[in-house]
């Protein structure tokens, strides 16, 4: 849903050219930043939104068609290893061309029966055991996870049931911990205090300069929800259409006042002409100081929900979390693989057709493969 937007909050100069002032400047600042990632979190849910829809309509359908395919190549390539003369060679980079294919392709399947006649060929073609493999490679995506975990958020992960094909599992996993660390932190931060408070210890300028401001802005904060309320409170409402509205407005109230949304609370103040732009401008500068205070705080958790958006749709859809994108580039995106998906199966078909039709190309096919296997394996040489 679309962020709402109120009449905006401001400080003007008192008249052309004249400045403002330091705290008058911040202010301004940080309201057109808290303005600017609202607009971006607005962006990139409703592009989210585009693109699931289209990546369930177009996408979905075109995977589901992919792996079909993919099932069909793969069955008929070990039915024809059974029934065609090949050299020790080509018969290992048909197999390489089986179980590369199958590594993919296995655990994207949903019905069981399939990925169980499809595990029967890949231990045939590879000489070891699918499930045994999976198993060993879960292990190291699970020590990766955790190692990256550790390094990135500095918690460790339980993984020992995760299912380490689900991103979504992951990253529940992970969301998980990190609470669980701040609210271990936040517990001990708590024992600290009572712990120092319990000490007959006189604390520092800083910390009285601190607990001051902290105090004086969420003091200011609710000063500001107590006009409010008293201003709309509904049930001093005699006619039902105003205690309606009213009724409406307060629910916006308490949850400005519970989220601490400083701006919120000072928009709906400008919405019922409870101040105006004048009053904002002729707030002290120890006001504004407070103000400011509180501001920069809604900025920090403003720009942290949009990194959570941004990092829980790249994960969901298996994107590159690297890469800079942009809400406005989804569905060009999304586009672009649409394009590759549909080239792949069209190959795959081509590929089908021609094996169908004269079995003897199979040794064309697979001194095609052999080359692709090459080139691929000289391009990881020049990692490394």
């Amino acid at each position: 849903m679309a962020t709402q937007h109120h009449a905006p909050v401001h400080i003007p100069a008192a008249h052309p050219g004249a400045p403002l002032s330091a705290q008058q400047k911040k202010f301004n600042r940080h309201i057109e930043r808290i303005a600017q990632q609202r607009a971006l979190l607005d962006d990139w849910q409703q592009a989210i939104a585009a693109y699931r829809e289209r990546h369930a309509r177009e996408a979905v359908p075109l995977q589901k068609m992919h792996q079909e395919l993919m099932v069909e190549l793969v069955q008929y390539l070990d039915a024809a290893s059974d029934n065609t003369k090949l050299t020790k060679a080509e018969r290992r980079t048909l197999g390489e061309a089986i179980t590369d294919r199958l590594a993919v392709l296995i655990d994207t399947l949903p019905d069981e029966a399939m990925r169980t006649s499809l595990k029967e060929i890949y231990n045939r073609h590879s000489g070891s055991d699918y499930d045994a493999e999976e198993a060993a490679g879960n292990d190291v995506a699970k020590e990766m996870a955790q190692a990256m975990a550790r390094q990135v958020f500095g918690v460790d992960v339980d993984l020992q049931d995760a299912d380490m094909e689900s991103p979504e599992d992951f990253l529940r996993r992970l969301q998980e911990q990190l609470q669980a660390q701040q609210e271990r932190h936040e517990q001990a931060g708590q024992q600290r205090e009572a712990r120092r408070a319990a000490r007959p210890r006189k604390p520092s300028a800083r910390e009285l300069k601190a607990q001051e401001e902290a105090a004086q802005a969420t003091q200011s904060v609710r000063e500001i929800y107590r006009k409010l309320a008293s201003h709309l409170h509904p049930d001093r409402e005699t006619d039902p259409a105003e205690r309606e509205r009213k009724t409406v407005l307060m629910q916006r109230v308490n949850q400005a006042y519970q989220d601490n949304k400083l701006l919120d609370l000072l928009q709906l103040q400008l919405e019922i002409e409870q101040i105006d732009s004048e009053h904002i401008a002729g707030l002290s500068e120890q006001r504004l100081q407070h103000y400011n205070r509180v501001l920069a705080e809604q900025l920090k958790e403003l720009q942290q929900e949009v990194r959570d958006v941004q990092d829980h749709f790249l994960m969901a859809f298996g994107l590159d979390p690297y890469q800079n994108l942009k809400p406005a580039g989804l569905l060009r995106e999304l586009r672009a693989h649409l394009q590759i998906v549909e080239y792949e199966n069209l190959q795959l078909r081509k590929a089908l057709n021609a094996l169908r039709a004269d079995p003897a190309t199979l040794k064309g096919w697979i001194k095609a493969e052999r080359q692709q296997q090459k080139a691929q394996q000289d391009d990881m040489g020049e990692w490394f």
